[in-house]
């Protein structure tokens, strides 16, 4: 093999070497992706619950001083 050949082989080695590099680099993008939606629905969920609760103590204390019943104090 001439020098010109095994230069083209290197370089075709080399290309892909950076193909399979780019297609797992796109494969963990996609990975990343998938895992901070999860996250958003997660945070998306909790931040509902945090609500309803402070909602549903907020109407609790109400009624206890409604009821002239001391506060809690959480």
């Amino acid at each position: 093999m001439d020098k010109r050949e095994e230069a083209n082989r290197a370089a075709a080695e080399h290309i892909a070497r950076l193909r399979k590099r780019l297609q797992d680099g796109k494969n963990e993008i996609g990975r990343q992706r998938g895992v901070v939606d999860a996250n958003r629905d997660h945070m998306a969920d909790m931040s509902r619950w945090i609500e309803q609760t402070d909602r549903q103590l907020s109407e609790e204390r109400a009624r206890r001083q409604a009821d002239g019943a001391r506060p809690s104090g959480d």
